[in-house]
């Protein structure tokens, strides 16, 4: 009998058993679907590349037809390895705007505040700066921000001359007190590797006897004895088996895979579970509803100078670079290639942000599995705060089929209207004199594309998710809510989720740092449930 199953040995996940295993007398047993995180391409900072045209490491996952991107469908990749999303995705370091969190207290999610937050924050980062009221010093993420301006490659400098040009201001840290402005990137790379979970939170923990990592093992089902949740059944090497416990499960499987599970075990919309013959155990319709995402669309210029990364995407600079960092662990494969980050109000008025920018130094499409043959760079815009809700649904009572994503992009009109503004702001920026040394053609949208009406049938042909979908099992009280500020989920017993689906809004950037001060969070929270019954007793 184990004290504690997680489920989804991701982003959360590792954080979660190495925190509740750090008690000797706790038994934690960690699931994960996918495998080990020890190919190159999951440690080398550059290796996310790879990944994305290999799909290692990801479930696969699609969403359906898209009416708002003129009936396309899309990538949806979700981590399926050792780290989850954290051993795939590109390492950038927001945390969001502190107006996020509050927003979130202020919805319901009571003690989620930034104030709330901050220290979870503070706790899982290792920041060059070392420790400060707003930064940590001493966590188990290794943080690399980008140098400084005039140690920038020459599009990175341009970048912040343009900034300036077009009266925009520029932010020491993006991190910190305020978010608006032009800054230097961070990420969670360090030294010569990635900063995963896996590779920090649970090699940590790994070899404690109190904890049993069973990989390769996809969950199938909760199993509950009335409202209690008790166990997990799970596939593996084609069999099915079961796992339970006394004390609680945790759902750490994402936005995707959380609410599926859930589904498939019998909590959710009563109407979907009897259509697919699935026993009700708790009615929650709020159970795979509220999906949000960051949806990019870019803006691509061609350059008359070659400043790009494209000659090292060529088969013989790229082999010529795999190989240097594998002997060497040196080499331009040593970072993720974002230098600057921008968070830029489209209108006056705005309390906060409302889109934030990428700048990118190649041309690529299809998610970055198709480079572009050309000198040039993109500005990547997305929406922060999308109005769009979409859901994830299963499609029959199958586990093993993947589930139905639809994530409804531009389905509110106020984000087709705010999207069109990043695209003009970009082409604002690119025309400042810091580019006229380098500027070439504008690839896309194309100097043809001017009017509204042109401009948002661009952006639905074209935009792209940046892989940021939260809210699927939202924290609240109402009725659609699913887990409490406890992260407990209503009307279960000893069942809760920690993962990005809890998010009730996404946050104003890339949410895998918000995702890691959610388990740091969650951890003290059950650890602190957990001393609470030993001083009981």
């Amino acid at each position: 009998m184990t004290d504690y199953i997680i489920v989804g040995a991701g982003s959360a996940g590792c954080i979660l058993a190495n925190r509740l295993s750090a008690d000797p007398s706790a038994q934690v047993t960690l699931l994960e679907a996918g495998g080990s995180d020890r190919h190159i391409f999951y440690r080398m900072p550059a290796g996310f590349l790879g990944l994305m045209k290999t799909g290692m490491g990801d479930w696969g996952y699609e969403c359906v037809p898209q009416p708002g991107l003129n009936g396309r469908t899309m990538h949806f990749p979700r981590g399926k390895v050792l780290g989850g999303s954290s051993s795939i995705n590109g390492q950038v370091i927001v945390r969001g705007n502190a107006g996020d969190f509050d927003g979130w207290a202020q919805s319901g999610a009571t003690g989620w505040s930034y104030e709330d937050c901050l220290p979870y924050f503070r706790k899982f980062e290792r920041h060059p700066g070392g420790d400060t009221d707003l930064r940590g010093g001493s966590g188990p993420i290794g943080i690399t921000v980008a140098p400084p301006a005039e140690q920038m490659t020459p599009m990175g400098q341009a970048w912040f001359k343009a900034a300036e040009q077009a009266g925009y201001p520029i932010n020491p840290d993006l991190n910190g007190s305020t978010q608006e402005g032009f800054g230097r990137a961070d990420a969670n790379f360090s030294g010569t590797r990635r900063q995963s979970t896996s590779a920090t939170y649970l090699a940590e923990a790994i070899g404690r006897p109190n904890l049993r990592v069973i990989s390769q093992a996809q969950a199938t089902r909760i199993l509950f004895r009335n409202s209690r949740a008790i166990g997990v059944e799970y596939a593996s090497n084609g069999k099915r088996r079961t796992i339970e416990t006394d004390g609680e499960v945790i759902l750490a499987g994402g936005t995707v895979n959380s609410p599926q599970l859930l589904q498939l075990s019998g909590v959710g919309p009563a109407e979907l579970l009897r259509r697919h013959g699935i026993a009700v155990v708790q009615e929650l319709a709020g159970v795979g509803e509220n999906l949000q995402d960051h949806i990019c669309q870019m803006v691509k210029q061609e350059m008359t100078k070659p400043y790009s990364a494209l000659a090292y995407t060529r088969p013989l600079k790229a082999a010529i670079s795999l190989a240097q960092y594998a002997l060497f662990k040196s080499g331009p494969t040593l970072s993720n290639g974002l230098e600057v980050l921008a968070f830029v109000k489209t209108r006056a008025g705005l309390e906060y942000p409302d889109i934030q920018y990428h700048f990118l130094n190649l041309l690529y499409e299809d998610h970055g599995r198709k480079i572009i043959q050309r000198e040039g760079f993109m500005a990547s815009a997305n929406v922060s705060r999308p109005q769009s809700r979409g859901n994830v649904v299963i499609a029959s009572s199958d586990p093993l089929q993947a589930p139905l994503i639809d994530p409804r992009y531009f389905s509110d009109p106020e984000d087709m209207r705010t999207a069109r503004a990043s695209l003009r702001i970009a082409r604002e920026l690119i025309a400042q004199p810091a580019f006229d040394e380098f500027r070439g053609v504008e690839y896309a949208p194309g100097t043809n594309v001017q009017s509204d009406a042109d401009l948002d049938d661009y952006i639905r042909s074209t935009a792209n998710s940046i892989y940021h979908p939260v809210g699927t099992c939202r924290i609240g009280t109402d009725p659609m809510a699913v887990v409490d500020p406890q992260l407990r989920v209503h009307g279960i017993d000893n069942l809760r989720i920690v993962d990005a689906s809890v998010m009730p809004t996404i946050v104003s950037g890339n949410t895998n740092a918000a995702v890691m001060m959610i388990a740091e969070k969650a951890s003290d929270i059950i650890v602190r449930k957990a001393m609470g019954r030993a001083i009981a007793a």
